[in-house]
């Protein structure tokens, strides 16, 4: 019967001991304290890092979920396949630390160059003007312009890396004197090959000038 008291009282404090672990976490290490805005960000973009290794993530937008909360409303895009013709765009919104790392807003944007536009959102992408190079990117292959189709079919869409970069003004363009506002200008390059194409495209997606580099 000794024994067994022992036994018995050496259990109940563990019992204690554990349970009073749990309330110390709960209430203290497991309450997330109030975090600024960098800070929730960043807790949002590691996690998803970690959740897609595959994708690259960037935040697009971050503010105070309401004056008197303490979590933040977080605009993030996933993007994969950043260099193909067909870049893959999700948007998510996460309102943390309120809902954790679970999205309360997630739509894909574009994929296999189709764009969906949605006009009933607050997430600064979606709009009619093309703001990003992945989705430059979509629309100009897209738009199936004919020497970017010719080149990306004789190298192979695998083989074609593409670049965008939105230019306020643009000028010294072979073959024309043309200063161009506002534009994109899309680089279609493939291993190997000994010239690349290149798309001048205005923000809402028309092709204005195309040549070979």
């Amino acid at each position: 019967m000794e024994l067994f008291g022992r036994v018995a009282l050496a259990a109940l404090i563990l019992i204690v001991i554990f349970s009073s672990a749990i309330i110390i976490y709960k209430y203290t290490l497991g309450k997330p304290g109030t975090l600024n805005a960098e800070q929730a960000g960043q807790a949002v973009l590691n996690d998803l890092q970690l959740s897609y290794p595959n994708s690259t993530v960037t935040i697009i937008n971050t503010s105070k979920e309401n004056s008197s909360s303490s979590s933040w409303n977080i605009f993030v895009s996933l993007v994969y396949n950043a260099t193909s013709p067909c870049p893959t765009v999700y948007l998510e919104e996460y309102t943390y630390p309120a809902f954790n790392f679970v999205p309360t807003i997630a739509n894909l944007y574009t994929k296999d160059c189709i764009i969906y536009g949605l006009s009933q959102t607050k997430l600064p992408y979606y709009t009619y003007l093309i703001t990003s190079p992945e989705i430059a990117i979509a629309k100009s292959y897209n738009a199936s312009f004919p020497s970017v189709l010719r080149y990306v079919q004789e190298y192979g869409y695998q083989n074609v890396k593409v670049h965008a970069v939105h230019y306020s003004l643009l000028g010294n363009i072979p073959f024309t004197n043309e200063t161009f506002k506002n534009v994109w200008l899309i680089n279609y390059t493939a291993a190997g090959a000994s010239s690349s194409q290149l798309l001048i495209m205005n923000a809402t997606g028309s092709i204005l000038y195309n040549y070979t580099n």
